[in-house]
């Protein structure tokens, strides 16, 4: 997608938007209420349709519509009703349209078939800015109690359902659902730990998918035809992402690890837990592009590759030796 005057605008205005609800959270400017966020967020929200359509309106573009609407009315409703009835925001009504606006399960189906179908710089923006509003408005909103059980089905359904993943942009968009416990954990804790890591997720979501639309990548089958450099680079921004000590994107989780086990145990648990699938994850598949280093052509009698079960063996082998001794 070529960036013209007015998609420069539209990501322009996006990124503002974002800026102005994070405002809220972080050094609590005029985003004091959650009606300026909500106006942020519809504002987002037209600013990506235009850049998910492109040139005409098409089916992705009507459906994020259709799902945005749907969860804002619901939004709308709840704060209604809460108003009429001299309660708190801090209802089960406003978590559902949150948790399908941001596409935390149960309600994330729509985000790894609509990624599917999306450029890769339309995913980077639904991954990293459009989820921002959101999450501030689910952080100011919803108690920690209420938050518990979506937390840990985020962790566990963001993980498993990446395993045996072929496609790169649903790849992409599993882990971008995964990682919304640990964004949602960093807004819990303070201004900095959130920041810290909203700023390397973010920088790791845009170099990883630029390195895919640049080598025009779409399934992990097309990584064994690259060099071996491009291989490393992009195998450390995945591994990257999914917190492997010592990358970058391990220091912002092992902190938001050591504050969240100071208060409860079981959350951190189920984190290190689902992080570990994670990188299982990913492991598979740079075990799949370092494993085929040369294929010959079908008409080719000889045909060498590298089996994947034997690696997979040797790292378990491994991992017990290191667990007894």
């Amino acid at each position: 997608m070529k960036l013209n005057t007015s998609k420069m605008m539209f990501i322009y205005v996006i990124f503002m938007t974002t800026l102005i609800s994070l405002s809220s959270k972080l050094i609590s400017l005029s985003s004091n209420n959650w009606l300026t966020i909500w106006i942020m967020m519809e504002t987002a929200l037209f600013m990506l349709i235009p850049l998910m359509s492109k040139n005409k309106i098409n089916d992705q573009s009507m459906k994020y519509f259709i799902i945005q609407s749907t969860s804002s009315y619901i939004l709308i409703f709840s704060i209604l009703w809460n108003s009429l009835n001299e309660t708190n925001l801090n209802s089960l009504m406003t978590l559902i349209s949150l948790m399908i606006k941001i596409g935390m399960p149960p309600f994330h189906t729509w985000k790894p078939m609509m990624m599917s179908n999306l450029g890769w710089m339309e995913c980077v923006i639904l991954s990293t800015l459009i989820k921002i509003p959101p999450m501030v408005l689910i952080n100011s909103l919803i108690d920690l109690k209420m938050l518990i059980l979506p937390l840990t089905m985020t962790l566990m359904v963001g993980s498993i359902s990446g395993i045996d993943q072929l496609n790169l942009k649903k790849l992409m968009a599993y882990s971008s659902i995964f990682n919304l416990t640990w964004m949602t954990s960093s807004f819990l804790l303070s201004k900095k730990i959130s920041l810290t890591f909203m700023i390397i997720y973010s920088m790791l979501n845009l170099k990883t998918m630029f390195f895919f639309k640049l080598n025009n990548l779409i399934y992990t089958n097309q990584m064994m035809h690259m060099p071996l450099k491009m291989k490393l680079v992009m195998n450390l921004n995945l591994l990257s992402i999914s917190g492997l000590p010592p990358l970058s994107g391990f220091f912002p989780k092992w902190i938001i690890l050591n504050e969240l086990i100071k208060n409860s145990i079981i959350l951190p648990s189920i984190m290190v837990i689902t992080s570990v699938i994670s990188m299982f994850v990913y492991i598979q598949v740079n075990s799949f592009s370092f494993s085929n280093f040369y294929v010959k052509k079908k008409n080719n009698k000889i045909f060498w590759m590298k089996n994947l079960s034997a690696i997979n063996l040797i790292i378990l082998i491994a991992v017990i030796n290191l667990w007894v001794y």
